[in-house]
């Protein structure tokens, strides 16, 4: 099997993925898995040590659909949450003597908690925990206040920060930094704690996503500790509502509430519910005056040229996927609808006031595309895109983006997707015209 990923061509054949393996043990599973020779293995595992692929450039459920075109069996990746399979995976939990768990000791055991920072912070200088401002990072703040043990922030610059430490606002995301950089700065957190407590034995419970989780392994499991995530798995809304039921009925660090049910999106993953925008604009506003979700589909010609443009192969299809309202993380309901974020502002605004021409317009300058002009943006959209909208009641619309994100993978989405080579050259193009 050949496959291009990020602008580089593979080839791939059942026998590739065996030998890769023979070296290595299973991760523990989480959601989705792929069997191997009767084997339940990760499929980011997998596909990261058959392909030498970094997995921060690739989602799981791309690995599942290649893993799956060249025969392997795996657990159901379509737009709907599965349950995990029942059977044992063999070999599959760590070994006994790392002590590292993502689901044990009891959830009402801990002695340290870490809480990772967050992208969004205050304008100014001030102590840690106040200085990160995003909703998940203020909810695991109140979190950790009320456990009653010792608490310190993850900062992907500064490593492990006292809650009164004062530091100045700073640009440093840790999913950006190299491998090199990533597993320093674990062993220097670790060595930070270690200062301040004896590790052994001591249970660690870390609110983060797994991008500051996984540095934090090895060297958490040579120091004795035991490493807890009870937010493993979950996504952004999933955590926050982790977090809601902490605080209104059980007590902190009872049992996590089962993720909800998250809606239906494959209406937007099927190219042929795409219409043209000239046929959007004409279904007329009623029919999308709404909150919910939408993807902006792109054709050959179309694609080649922001493949031009971005110096990295944009294939046809989905190419961009976000929300219109919804419930902000601060518990603000936005009134945006369908048709306002793409009848007037992706197809009639600017770029000042549109994330997704701003992103077109960067991709396509260096290819010769017309599109200074706004006029000639929208010209161009009309000729080579389409967009499907799925109308949601409000409180589903951020937990289906989130699901949508995952199984799309867009590649012209910057936020809550992995890095790839071709996100950080738009992420770049995009800088130098905001």
């Amino acid at each position: 099997m050949e496959f291009v990923l990020n602008g580089v061509s593979h080839a791939l054949q059942p026998d590739d993925i065996r030998s890769a393996l023979r070296p290595a043990r299973p991760e523990p599973v989480r959601e989705h898995w792929v069997d191997v020779d009767g084997v339940h293995w990760p499929p980011k595992q997998v596909f990261a040590l058959a392909t030498r692929i970094d997995r921060s450039e690739f989602t799981s459920h791309l690995a599942l659909r290649h893993l799956q075109r060249l025969g392997f069996r795996t657990s159901d990746w379509s737009g709907s949450r599965v349950e995990r399979p029942t059977e044992a995976a063999p070999q599959a939990a760590a070994p006994v003597e790392r002590r590292v768990t993502t689901g044990q000791p009891p959830l009402s055991t801990r002695d340290v908690v870490l809480i990772g920072c967050s992208g969004s912070k205050a304008g100014t200088a001030g102590p840690a925990a106040e200085l990160f401002t995003g909703a998940a990072f203020v909810k695991g703040r109140e979190h950790a206040r009320a456990s009653g043990q010792p608490w310190y922030v993850l900062s992907a610059k500064y490593g492990l920060l006292s809650p009164d430490e004062v530091i100045a606002p700073y640009d440093v995301y840790l999913g950006d930094q190299s491998t090199t950089y990533r597993k320093t700065w674990g062993a220097g957190v670790v060595a930070q704690l270690s200062r301040l407590h004896d590790l052994s034995g001591v249970v660690v419970e870390v609110h983060a996503g797994k991008t500051y989780c996984d540095p934090l392994l090895a060297p958490l499991a040579a120091s004795g500790a035991i490493l807890r995530q009870p937010l493993a798995g979950l996504r952004q809304g999933e955590r926050l509502s982790w977090y809601g039921a902490q605080s209104t009925g059980d007590t902190p660090g009872s049992a996590p509430v089962q993720p909800e049910i998250v809606p239906d999106v494959s209406a937007l993953l099927d190219g042929h519910r795409a219409v043209s925008p000239e046929d959007f604009l004409a279904s007329g506003r009623e029919r999308a005056d709404q909150p919910g979700l939408y993807s902006w589909w792109v054709d050959a010609s179309g694609a080649a040229a922001l493949s031009a443009g971005l110096g990295h192969e944009v294939p046809p299809g989905l190419i961009y996927a976000g929300r219109a309202g919804g419930i902000r993380p601060s518990g603000v309901v936005s009134t945006n609808t369908l048709w306002g974020r793409v009848g007037t502002m992706h197809l009639g605004g600017n770029r000042s006031f549109s994330t997704f021409r701003l992103t077109l317009t960067a991709a396509l300058a260096k290819s010769g595309t017309p599109v200074d002009d706004e006029r000639a943006l929208t010209d161009w959209m009309h000729r080579h895109l389409r967009v499907a909208v799925l109308p949601l009641p409000v409180a589903d619309v951020v937990t289906a983006e989130d699901r949508l994100l995952e199984i799309a993978d867009p590649p012209l989405n910057l936020r809550d997707v992995p890095q790839t080579p071709l996100r950080r050259t738009l992420s770049r193009l995009r800088s130098t015209l905001a």
